[in-house]
């Protein structure tokens, strides 16, 4: 069940009728009808979850069970070893014996067994049969946030073990995120939820916006990606270079479409999720095109990661160590595959390059006063910073999309070593017009939140767009829709 699936649609309609209109009709009481409420998310929830394959529901409960019980205890003690060995245990639990045996085990098995190979000894681990879970890796995190945020005693623990487990499992963003902590999310289960304070307009813009990027856009694209992506030794440079930039935005159109209706449903349940994209392409830097990239991710990254390793107070050299291992972090835990050790291995390269730059050229203060060739050398500038910052992207992106290390090699070699080959026009068609769609939304998008020049659209012209929308949505929408790419993760 995806979020651009008709039954979906129905599920929602479901939940959010039964939410507000069939609880507060049956069970009277503010604290009596949230209790039922909560109960009845959480049911959902799981079975949102378990539609996938049923025997999910087994895993992701045993990981609230544990960090359930964890938090209990490292909040009635003071014990400062017992409780760094209650975190150990939850950190050794959730990150080895549930994602590293699930994730990564047969990766670092195959790894294992190849050097073995080399050493003459074969298959030094079984291969398992293992189904990866889908959303494993967001729900882990969410998890540990929790018990690291209690052991620093930033939020107390947790009690009512149906709020822990809603936290936990909530369905609008339990399989690609944004990932939620629990110093956001559980502070909202305390409050009492009123359908006259539901932002409907808001809700329903980011759902349609966020279907729009991934049926409309994403999915359209996907069979040109897949034949470019399938053997990069057969296709014209031209080709590579479409693959690499099309590659790129269509993650972005795909994992920030996801963001958007996740937003946008959690939204029309009365719960508010945090912002995930933030127009990343009009980004100067590489260090602000990933404050504006899985916003949630990078943020638990930083404060659970960078900052206990340092972060920027201590010395220069450190810190940019710092910020390389934190993107290399990021990268495995993206996925099992040497492609995304490498593609996170070389954004904090880029990471790395940049803050060498920042040494030898400081940044300077803005200069309201500049003269016109002292501004047009300023636009340049960052015009170069831009250009930068989503090249380093989308060169990294091959990796990330291509199935193995060697197709991804081939792929970026392609694209400086002239080559001919396969290039179709339609591969032209497919890039212009998506590139042009995804520019046009930045460029409107910096104006209206970035520089604040949007007016206010009155209700009743948003209300009458609506079945404009819809249909246009319907019209475009392709017959078979495809996974989210982040489902894998």
């Amino acid at each position: 069940m995806i979020f651009s699936d008709f039954e979906y649609f129905v599920f929602f309609l479901l939940v959010f009728f039964s939410a507000w209109y069939l609880f507060p009709a049956l069970f009277k009481g503010e604290k009596k009808e949230q209790r039922i409420l909560h109960i009845f998310l959480l049911i959902v929830s799981y079975f949102f979850y378990m539609s996938w394959d049923y025997r999910f529901g087994a895993l992701i409960l045993l990981s609230t069970f544990i960090d359930y019980f964890v938090g209990l205890r490292l909040g009635s003690t003071e014990n400062q070893r017992l409780r760094l060995a209650l975190l150990y245990f939850s950190l050794i639990t959730n990150l080895v014996f549930i994602l590293g045996f699930f994730k990564y085990y047969n990766f670092l098995a195959s790894t294992t067994n190849s050097v073995g190979g080399y050493l003459g000894k074969e298959d030094v681990l079984p291969i398992l049969n293992i189904i990866l879970p889908a959303g494993i890796s967001f729900f882990t995190f969410q998890s540990l946030s929790y018990t690291i945020d209690v052991y620093r005693k930033e939020i107390p623990s947790e009690r009512d073990f149906i709020k822990f487990s809603l936290f936990v499992s909530f369905f609008p963003q339990l399989v690609a995120g944004p990932i939620v902590t629990a110093r956001t999310f559980l502070p909202q289960l305390y409050e009492t939820k009123k359908f006259e304070n539901i932002e409907f307009r808001i809700a329903i813009r980011f759902f349609m916006l966020g279907y729009f990027k991934k049926a409309v856009l994403s999915d359209q694209i996907a069979p040109t990606l897949e034949l470019i992506f399938k053997d990069p030794t057969s296709l014209h440079t031209y080709t590579l270079w479409i693959g690499s930039v099309l590659g790129g935005v269509q993650v972005y159109l795909d994992f920030s479409g996801y963001s958007d209706m996740a937003i946008g449903s959690a939204l029309l349940l009365g719960y508010k999720l945090p912002t995930n994209f933030n127009l990343p392409f009009i980004a100067t830097s590489v260090s602000g095109f990933w404050r504006r990239w899985h916003i949630t991710l990078n943020s638990w990254l930083r404060d659970y990661i960078y900052f206990p390793m340092g972060g920027s107070r201590v010395s220069s050299l450190r810190r940019k160590f710092n910020l390389w291992f934190t993107m290399f972090v990021s990268g495995v835990w993206h996925g099992a595959n040497w492609t995304y050790v490498f593609w996170g291995s070389l954004n904090g390269v880029f990471y790395v390059i940049e803050e060498f730059y920042h040494d030898v050229f400081p940044k300077k203060a803005a200069n309201s006063d500049r003269q016109v060739l002292a501004k047009v050398l300023h636009g340049l500038k960052f015009l170069f910073q831009n250009l930068f910052s989503n090249l380093a992207f989308f060169l990294g992106a091959v990796f990330f999309r291509s199935s193995s290390f060697d197709n991804a090699i081939l792929h970026i070699k392609g694209m400086f070593l002239w080559q001919s080959g396969l290039l179709r026009p339609y591969m032209w068609k497919d890039f212009l017009w998506v590139v042009c769609l995804v520019s046009l939304g930045h460029i409107l998008g910096y104006f209206i939140f970035e520089k604040e020049k949007g007016r206010k659209i009155p209700a009743w012209a948003e209300l009458a767009f609506y079945p404009i929308a819809f249909l246009f949505l319907s019209l475009f929408t392709p017959e078979n829709s495809t996974p989210f790419i982040y489902f894998q993760f």
